[in-house]
């Protein structure tokens, strides 16, 4: 193994310069090497991983050297390339499913050129030994130097990506830490936490599972939370089962009471209609930001989980850990179809949703009553930190990509559909101010 950012052990005859951090020419977040799919050609799952898409060059896909490894070692003696670069190179060979010469690239790469080494080029080259079905001990090297790395960068695409090809490749001991680390760095987002879901399930860890799950049902995920809320209750119930089997029937009822406690939320509101008319709920929460469509997630805990519309007549707002104060709730109109008209809207509201000290309030209203604010009151909030800042824009794609398909549950596909013109930029301008279009 090419040296890496820490000892494993005594060093193989080719070991290279120590490796430091990236450097300026760093490339982090690069696309994937290998993609699943393709044909089979071993009973391992890393046996099916194909290269990405994209053209070849004629001089990497026609030239094959009888010893790939002295090639590339003597190549890198004397050239070097950026990351970005040498990531290009190892697509193509893979591309042409060279192997043997992505596992040699990255050997010469890394023996001597360590001090521009990557996390994401450690992580191909377990990959790259896996499949040639190399040293089990070096794929193991590589996998560590890669953790190294991305610990060291601190940087969150390479401790989950680290963490997820440990996962995929059967290494479970360092996967905790750095899942754990990313969970930190970006609160904000599932897959780490997932990611830790699934750890704990293989290790039967039901402290990790209960940290995960409680983390995960502290935020409101738009577009997937009614599924993660049923994926935590569903795991819970896998692992109790498994620790009661095993003798362990505490450490199952502790799990089960986190899950209940982490399944309550402190305000919830549901918003619903009858007729074909698009309603959008915004919630000014009570440190001055307000949750839309257009900011479907705030550094406050709040989110607006879904764009109902049409025939999916319901938009929900939760906000599971939220800060003491007023939540004020708008209900904007966007537009109606007169040939199938709105009659009833209805408003439900609850504060500390599944507790003893649950209250829950419905308002049952006309379209001509929907102007008007209402409030919820929060005592005993849990939320104690701000999530970290996220770019409207960036929240909104998510939004809705996270959301129904494009092409049947889109505003614009609702609207052509039933002859309705679209929202006027101006009426969605003069909407973010809180003043509601005449009907």
């Amino acid at each position: 193994m090419p040296a890496g950012p820490s000892s494993l052990g005594n060093r193989s005859y080719y070991d290279g310069p120590s490796v430091k951090p990236g450097s300026s020419n760093s490339r982090s977040e690069v696309s994937p090497l290998f993609r699943p799919g393709g044909p089979k050609r071993g009973d391992s799952p890393l046996d099916r991983l194909i290269p990405i898409e994209g053209p070849s060059r004629r001089g990497t896909a026609s030239v094959v050297h009888t010893n790939p490894f002295t090639f590339w070692s003597n190549y890198y003696k004397t050239h070097s390339e950026t990351a970005g670069e040498l990531h290009e190179t190892v697509r193509l060979l893979g591309v042409n499913q060279r192997m043997r010469d992505v596992q040699a690239v990255l050997v010469g790469y890394l023996t001597h050129h360590g001090k521009n080494a990557e996390a994401w080029m450690y992580r191909a080259l377990a990959l790259a030994i896996h499949m040639n079905r190399g040293s089990a001990s070096d794929e193991s090297a590589a996998l560590n130097y890669a953790a190294d790395l991305a610990q060291r960068t601190h940087n969150p695409n390479d401790l989950v990506s680290v963490a997820d090809t440990m996962a995929l490749m059967g290494h479970v001991d360092r996967q905790g830490a750095l899942l754990d680390e990313a969970a930190v760095r970006v609160p904000h987002l599932s897959q780490p936490l997932k990611m830790s879901v699934n750890l704990a399930l293989k290790t039967k860890d039901p402290a990790r599972m209960g940290d995960a799950i409680e983390k995960l049902l502290a935020l409101g995920w738009p577009g997937e939370d009614e599924y993660i809320r049923a994926e935590c209750r569903r795991q819970v119930q896998n692992m109790a089962k498994a620790l009661r089997e095993d003798g362990r029937s505490q450490d199952a009822a502790t799990l089960e009471g986190r899950l209940a406690e982490a399944l309550t939320r402190d305000v919830f509101v549901r918003l619903s209609w009858d007729g074909y008319a698009d309603y959008d709920l915004a919630v000014d929460e009570p440190l001055g930001v307000t949750a839309s469509y257009d900011l479907p997630r705030t550094v406050f805990g709040g989110s607006v989980l879904g764009n109902g519309f049409g025939k999916h007549s319901e938009e929900v707002y939760v906000c599971p850990r939220g800060f003491d104060g007023d939540y004020t709730i708008h209900i904007r109109s966007i537009w109606a179809d007169p040939a199938q008209p709105v009659v009833r809207v209805k408003l439900e509201t609850i504060a500390h949703e599944g507790t003893p000290q649950e209250k829950r309030e419905v308002h049952n209203l006309t379209p001509e009553q929907i102007g008007q604010a209402f409030v919820i009151h929060l005592d005993g909030g849990r939320r104690k930190t701000v999530l970290p800042y996220i770019d409207p824009r960036a929240g909104k794609i998510e939004f809705q990509a996270m959301g129904r398909p494009l092409t049947r549950h889109t505003r614009s596909a609702r609207n052509r559909a039933r002859g309705n013109p679209p929202a006027d930029p101006k009426t969605r301008a003069t909407l973010k101010n809180g003043v509601r279009p005449k009907s």
